[in-house]
């Protein structure tokens, strides 16, 4: 599928459309001289569509038909091909392509009676009329419709597309017979996928003389397919059924097709257990999908199997079928009720790569300690099982090595240092005791994570210069001394966690040199001191989370603190970015995710992953003082803050206003003073906000999310009043103390030193800052003029 374009809502955002669509015009063959009448039937299907209103939450690409069809420059026809020796249009490359509205039976589309390719996918029309007219294009051979929001049911005329080897109409709402279809006797890949198509499996598609590829997942079919008709003589090689809801015997119908390679069943949604066992076999078989059904029995009998997936399978034991599989490379069995031992032929299986045994009731290895130690495998994966006693001797050739949420005792075993190379080696949540390896911290691990056990000693110091370390979380564990200062040899490190831990130490400014630093975490330690200096301001490129809380920091922060935090957080936050999460580029398809604990929305919580576009601060439970800086208006992305219990004094800064993508405020347990910034209520994002235990007067600004707040995220402030507390505002309550009549800073001069700071965040904060001194000097007015946000 293609990712959504983005919304063009200003001349910047338009230019860098024009950027995207430009790329095209340099990719296009040279053309031969178009037929004349060629150019004039483009010109009128150009015509049939406004002049362009593309839509770019619903496009897939940045493609505009309508702004490079010119007649003036046949070269800039982006997707379209023309034949070199006739100059007829043969191919049609409209995928993404922005088009909208009605394309209509009559269209100039139709007149194309040469074209042999067709891609009209991720475009959007008022209705589907024109469907059946595609039909007159019978030298179309490839005919892609998918992801369109088509409806209704195959079109008949679809059986004069005799020519068609490739159709795919995917992710429409597609419904009804297939029989339009089975004519088409030159089709070798034929995808249906996600779509609403119900009753038997059609055995008729199965048997068509040159069909490869199948798909038909994602559907509502419901047979048992022990009625499927199968035939020995069909060239089907992939076929595609996963997520509808097939039943019962499974295994011998298909076992017929003896050219079958790729056979994908996961997902059934079905309470009958399924029984895949077969006498007969596939000869063919390399990769079968089972997962997420209940098997009742299973045994496919396939010599040359090569992936095997029966994740959630609902397993208590190991099919014994499997050490049979001499070519089995991929097995993922995890997430079933396996107990007791693991076998110990699984470790002499001579190709198995790829190993999965999580999330099972496994506690013990069948054979002796060494019996991984000859095999074969590359990643193993031992997560959340009851496992105990030592970590066994592993592999050498071991790189994904993960055994977490289990009861590992003893030391972290030295043998883990005679890898040729571990990548990715996660023991947290386990019983290890003892100090860490030097010998971990020297090899070329990229994440090593030893989260929660009773480790002891310092982190060695031994981070060598071009360290591969991307990830490094060592928290809750026992650990004392320093931060090593060699990590800033490990230039490609992202996460830094080691909350928990008995470290004592300064603020490590000098981490600021690791450019991909986004994750900082050094909560519940005893780190003191300030966080600011005039040598050391808080600047991090890439830092997206920071969390520093309960420790012993100290001191004041000047306004433009917050000016060169990092990039991500400073930056417009980029709402239509499709979801990722750390580390997925690294070890997405090894199934690791780096993870922490956050305090949000006044719950611990634990993120399992952590978006990339996920942006917190917390400075909780420390001893900072003085005024909130001005100059945190300008995290623009932040999505949760804490600066509770804390000895903050003064206004809170209306400049949270420029705030708009936080979720959750945590002011509470400071010294607080004045009212709340009625800005607050404009943060439409805004789900949680305590306040409590401050010295605020006044009346609470009116909102929903303040509205919606409990009472407790109030209390305990001087004469707090309005909605959720039950005291009324009539009389003026808010001025009857001192400290509620005091009068508010001048605000040029509370904004002064931030904003200055901010105009100088391009091209150097010195320079900025002596700009906005000059400005300031000489013309106030003008200065609050041009740089007002």
């Amino acid at each position: 599928m293609g990712k959504p374009c983005f919304h063009v809502s200003s001349i910047s955002s338009f230019l860098s459309c024009l950027f995207f669509v430009s790329f095209f015009v340099n990719s296009l063959v040279s053309l031969p001289f178009p037929r004349p009448d060629q150019i004039e039937i483009l010109m009128a299907f150009k015509d049939e569509f406004p002049i362009l209103k593309c839509d770019f939450k619903k496009c897939s690409t940045s493609k505009q038909i309508t702004k490079y069809w010119t007649s003036k420059d046949v070269n800039s026809f982006d997707g379209v091909e023309f034949s070199s020796e006739s100059g007829v249009v043969t191919e049609l490359h409209l995928r993404g392509a922005c088009l909208s509205g009605s394309l209509s039976a009559n269209s100039s589309l139709f007149r194309f009676h040469d074209l042999g390719y067709l891609d009209l996918s991720y475009n959007y029309f008022d209705s589907f009329s024109f469907l059946p007219e595609l039909g007159k294009l019978t030298n179309l051979e490839v005919l892609f419709l998918d992801n369109m929001g088509l409806t209704g049911e195959i079109p008949s005329s679809f059986s004069s597309l005799n020519r068609l080897t490739e159709l795919v109409v995917s992710e429409n709402e597609l419904f009804g017979s297939f029989s339009p279809l089975l004519n088409l006797s030159k089709l070798s890949f034929l995808d249906f996928s996600n779509n609403h198509f119900s009753g038997n499996v059609p055995s008729s598609l199965l048997t068509m003389p040159f069909l490869s590829i199948l798909g038909l997942s994602q559907n509502h079919f419901i047979d048992s397919l022990e009625t499927i008709n199968c035939s020995s003589s069909s060239k089907l090689e992939t076929l595609y059924l996963d997520h509808n809801h097939l039943s019962g015997l499974i295994l011998e119908p298909l076992s017929k097709l003896t050219n079958l390679r790729y056979l994908y069943l996961d997902s059934q949604n079905t309470t009958n257990p399924i029984n895949f066992a077969s006498s007969l076999g596939f000869n063919s078989l390399e990769t079968l999908y089972l997962s997420g059904n209940a098997i009742s029995r299973l045994n496919t009998g396939s010599p040359n199997l090569k992936t095997l997936l029966l994740d959630n399978c609902n397993l208590n034991e190991f099919p014994t079928f499997i050490k049979n599989l001499q070519k089995l490379e991929y097995l993922d069995i995890a997430n079933n009720r396996l107990k007791g031992e693991v076998p110990n032929w699984l470790w002499s299986m001579p190709s198995l790569v790829y190993l999965y045994l999580s999330h099972n009731s496994l506690d013990s290895f069948e054979g002796s300690p060494k019996m991984l130690l000859n095999s074969s495998l590359r990643e193993l994966d031992l997560r959340s099982n009851d496992f105990r006693g030592p970590l066994p001797i592993i592999s050498p050739r071991l790189r994904f090595m993960l055994a977490s949420n289990n009861s590992f005792t003893g030391d972290i075993p030295l043998s883990l240092c005679n890898q040729s190379y571990l990548g990715v080696l996660d023991l947290s949540h386990n019983n290890f005791s003892g100090s860490i390896p030097r010998c971990l911290i020297t090899s070329e691990v990229e994440a090593l994570n030893l989260r929660n056990n009773n480790l002891i000693g310092r982190l060695p110091d031994t981070f060598h210069k071009n360290s591969s370390l991307i990830s490094l979380d060592v928290s809750h564990n026992q650990i004392t001394g320093k931060l090593p200062r060699s990590l800033t040899n490990c230039t490609y490190l992202e996460y830094l966690n080691v909350e928990g831990n008995r470290i004592v130490d300064t603020f490590p400014f000098w981490l600021k040199d690791l450019w991909y630093l986004q994750v900082i975490v050094l909560r519940s330690n005893m780190f003191h001191g300030p966080i600011y200096s005039p040598h050391h301001h808080l600047s991090f490129p890439q830092l997206q989370m920071v969390d520093i809380s309960r420790n012993k920091f100290t001191g004041r922060l000047p306004q433009d603190y917050f000016v060169t935090l990092s990039i991500p957080l400073i930056s417009i936050p980029q709402k239509e970015r499709e979801l990722s999460y750390l580390g997925d580029h690294y070890w997405y398809l090894n199934k690791y995710n780096l993870s922490m604990y956050l305090r949000n929305k006044g719950i611990n919580m634990e993120l399992e992953k952590i978006l990339e576009t996920y942006t917190a601060i917390d400075f909780s439970e420390n001893n900072l003082g003085g005024q909130i800086p001005e100059s945190i208006g300008l995290l623009k992305s932040l999505i949760v803050l804490n600066l509770s219990n804390n000895d903050f004094t003064g206004h809170i800064p209306s400049s949270w206003a420029y705030l708009t993508s936080l979720e959750s405020l945590d002011l509470s347990q400071n010294q607080l003073t004045g009212k709340i910034p009625q800005e607050l209520a404009t943060l439409s994002f805004l789900e949680y906000i305590n306040v409590s235990h401050n010295k605020l007067t006044g009346q609470i600004p009116h909102s929903t999310q303040i509205g919606g707040q409990p009472k407790s995220s109030f209390e305990g402030n001087l004469n707090l009043c309005g909605l959720p507390l039950e005291e009324s505002c009539f009389g003026d309550k808010a001025l009857s103390t001192p400290e509620a009549q005091e009068p508010e800073p001048p605000k040029q001069e509370q904004v002064l030193n931030w904003k200055a700071a901010a105009i100088g965040y391009g091209p150097g904060v010195l320079f900025g800052l002596a700009i906005g001194q000059v400005l300031y000097s000489y013309k106030p007015v003008l200065f609050f003029k041009l740089f007002r946000i």
